[in-house]
């Protein structure tokens, strides 16, 4: 919501962080495989672009330990509708090292 995107990547993902994407928002069709800080931060900010606002609707499936998050959302957005949506974050000293997303739309604008 800062819309720090580079701050947030560094603050919360490895150097050599691999996020495996399924969401249909870049160049190439999923699923794509996203490595390290720059690739990363220019993928997020590909990925808001696409979306544009987003309004969280429903947050489940909640589950945390150690070394692992994940949760699954419904959210909508003016640009693409409405989403179910769910993310892995495989962590390593408190950082996400591998990010599994996938999503699948339900209700396009």
């Amino acid at each position: 919501m800062a819309n720090d995107v580079e701050g947030m990547v560094k603050d919360t993902y490895t150097e050599d962080a691999l996020l495996f994407n399924a969401f249909p928002f870049m160049e190439t069709p999923p699923p794509n495989i996203i490595q390290g800080h720059a690739a990363l931060i220019d993928a997020f900010k590909s990925y808001l672009a696409y979306q544009g606002a987003i309004n969280v609707i429903s947050l489940y499936n909640f589950l945390d330990s150690d070394d692992a998050i994940s949760f699954q959302a419904t959210f909508s957005t003016a640009n693409t509708g409405t989403w179910a949506a769910g993310d892995c974050w495989l962590m390593r000293e408190g950082k996400i090292y591998h990010h599994i997303g996938f999503a699948h739309q339900l209700i396009k604008p």
